[in-house]
């Protein structure tokens, strides 16, 4: 707060009422993405032979998500962490409404080995008028499964992962934690909802305290384990609400190693730790968290 004049315009933001548009009365705000390669232009196509390019089109927003530089995700109260991600999905709805957007995300980078820019708690909201590969290959593989079974792919692995339990990190009521069976990473970790729902704007309010819950343990789980590593967080979802061929989900990936030649040369994964470990370790930290024998971390979060 005080520093508002340092970024782009303010977009969007969370305040008390009567206070003034762009002013340090905020709890949250988002603004144009100051070292952005995107911006809102015409998406025109150019060829070269038998290859196409395009102007870097795209809208590219930064999310400043708390006034406390020194909080961090897993330390917002609930309260916060709520207002934080109805923003971050009313922002998403913005952007889904656009005849133009193909792919709509949020991700946060934290720490320097994950490429964070700024210290400082914060997000990325980016619309792009092209698809997302990685979006579109898990699509792909939904629509084959819905077409030849009639259900929901994650759905599927939603409910094989609650019978078997192997590689649960956390369940409430809204959300399953768990280590994807091919997990391209140690410790990576998805967080999906249990009902059926394509887009992350189709999120019930009422459920984005699960949503919150469900991150808190994961990264308190990371941080204590770990030693607080560095990771991207990832939305995957779809512009297009209500559509039967895809589940929308979050990726969180610690930066534990390097690429191996094996991810260059064959496109394969080398993980060393299985997905089966590391969500058992995961669940042994979150016990000790909650029962606090944990050192210097409680189960509200905060640090010792």
């Amino acid at each position: 707060p005080g520093g508002e004049a340092g970024l782009p315009p303010e977009i969007r933001a969370l305040r008390s009422s009567g206070s003034r548009v762009g002013g340090p009365d905020w709890r949250a705000r988002v603004v144009d993405h100051p070292r952005s390669p995107f911006s809102d232009r015409p998406f025109i196509a150019a060829a070269d032979g038998l290859h196409l390019s395009a102007p870097a089109t795209g809208w590219h927003e930064l999310a400043v998500e708390h006034p406390d530089r020194d909080e961090r995700l897993e330390t917002y109260t609930a309260d916060h962490m709520v207002d934080v991600w109805r923003l971050y999905r009313d922002r998403i709805a913005h952007h889904a409404g656009r005849p133009e957007v193909r792919h709509v995300q949020v991700s946060r980078n934290v720490g320097a080995a994950a490429g964070a820019l700024y210290d400082h708690p914060h997000g990325q909201v980016l619309a792009l008028p092209v698809a997302d590969r990685w979006v579109e290959g898990e699509r792909t593989a939904m629509r084959a499964h819905l077409e030849e079974s009639g259900r929901c792919l994650l759905c599927d692995v939603l409910h094989q992962e609650l019978a078997q339990r192997e590689r649960l990190v956390s369940v409430n009521d809204g959300f399953v934690a768990f280590t994807p069976f091919a997990s391209k990473q140690p410790f990576e970790v998805w967080i999906a909802p249990r009902d059926h729902h394509s887009a992350f704007h189709e999120t019930a309010t009422n459920r984005l305290a699960d949503l919150g819950d469900a991150l808190r343990t994961v990264i308190q789980s990371w941080n204590a384990a770990l030693e607080r590593p560095p990771y991207h967080l990832v939305v995957h979802t779809v512009p297009a609400a209500a559509a039967a061929d895809f589940h929308w989900h979050l990726k969180l990936l610690p930066r534990l190693t390097g690429h191996s030649g094996y991810d260059w040369t064959l496109g394969a994964f080398a993980n060393p730790t299985p997905p089966e470990d590391a969500a058992r370790f995961l669940r042994e930290t979150a016990a000790g968290i909650a029962a606090g024998v944990v050192p210097g971390v409680d189960a509200g979060g905060s640090r010792s």
